[in-house]
């Protein structure tokens, strides 16, 4: 297994190459709403689009607003061998995290204090904390020095499709290998 980190303005340039390998690929990547085309960040409950070049080129012949890819099914997600992964609500109907961070605080609301009678308060009080953190910070700290929290479905869904794989079927060349030694290695034994 290999891990690569591309930003996401340029994870859409390798699709090409990875079809070509017909590697299984996991692509984990941040829904990055906005409140206009190219316009500022924003909450995804008051987006209208992406800023996520990697999503935009996925679903390039569709609507790429919040609302249109929250609504996604497990079939548009999947593409040859590859599967896209993005913040997604973690109970029907809740609140959906922007990046990373926003979603691992809605997946953790205790730890971090969100509050909120509704769904949109709960994200705007995620999302109002995103200002106080380094992410680099933030990453390090939940991956050595605080344990006990929950992982974002979205990942935990990427990681269950990606181990659902197994191991990839001996590729024709060594098949094809094998049974030209086979019957050489009979020969050989018969003697």
């Amino acid at each position: 297994m290999t891990t690569m980190e591309v930003g996401g303005a340029y994870a859409h340039i390798f699709f090409d190459l990875l079809d070509f390998l017909e590697l299984r690929t996991l692509i984990i990547t941040d829904l990055d709403s906005v409140a206009a085309p190219a316009g500022a960040a924003c909450p995804v409950h008051e987006g209208a689009g992406t800023s996520n070049a990697c999503l935009n080129t996925w679903f390039e012949d569709g609507d790429c607003s919040p609302v249109a890819l929250l609504a996604k099914d497990e079939a548009s997600k999947l593409k040859g061998s590859k599967r896209i992964a993005f913040q997604q609500p973690e109970t029907e109907g809740g609140p959906c995290g922007r990046t990373f961070e926003d979603a691992f605080m809605l997946a953790n609301p205790a730890m971090f204090g969100i509050e909120g009678a509704t769904p949109e308060e709960q994200a705007q009080s995620a999302w109002d904390k995103l200002d106080r953190i380094k992410k680099s910070q933030f990453a390090l700290k939940y991956a050595i020095d605080e344990t006990g929290w929950t992982a974002p479905g979205y990942i935990l869904d990427g990681l269950r499709w990606l181990a659902a794989g197994g191991i990839p079927d001996a590729d024709a060349t060594t098949v094809h290998a094998a049974a030209a030694v086979a019957p050489e290695a009979a020969a050989d034994q018969g003697a």
